[in-house]
């Protein structure tokens, strides 16, 4: 299916809901669409168009808001993007879709503080289970604990 055959599809079947349609480039198209359709446009792209093919999802620190990224495809990748607020993150998970997700939604939920309802395991993934809540080090107002320079003539733990 060419890039435009799928731009058209998706437009079609989800009208107002897609904010956004754009082809990148050979192979890629990009589809911001509004929260509450996201997972309905993954569930169409990946079941009904047959690209159920999940090569990453990722979030984006957008400073009034935070972005979810799934890419979906084989030959072709599909961008599906959505906005989330930041003072409430939350949105549906697909793992109940794609499977693969759970691991990349973890890993928002981690680093973004994206809260994906209805997740079957949403703990820690990469951050130790001391790290403060709240605190996400992937979004643009986090500002990590500077290191305590050593006073003179004091060595370091290896030194």
């Amino acid at each position: 299916m060419s890039e435009e055959e799928l731009l058209r599809k998706i437009s079609e079947k989800f009208g107002e809901k897609v904010l956004e349609a754009k082809a990148l480039g050979k192979r890629r198209i990009s589809v911001l669409v509004s929260t509450d359709a996201y997972k309905d446009v993954v569930r169409y792209v990946a079941q009904d168009l047959g690209l159920e093919f999940l090569s990453c999802l990722s979030g984006v620190d957008r400073g009034d808001n935070l972005e979810i990224v799934a890419h979906l495809g084989y030959s072709t990748c599909v961008l599906i993007k959505t906005h989330v607020p930041k003072d409430s993150p939350i949105i549906d998970s697909i793992t109940d879709i794609l499977p693969a997700a759970s691991f990349y939604e973890r890993e928002t939920h981690d680093l973004l503080g994206i809260v994906f309802g209805g997740h079957p395991n949403l703990k820690r993934l990469f951050l130790p289970e001391d790290w403060p809540e709240g605190v996400h080090p992937l979004r643009k107002d986090y500002a990590p604990e500077q290191p305590k320079p050593l006073r003179g003539g004091e060595r370091g733990e290896n030194g």
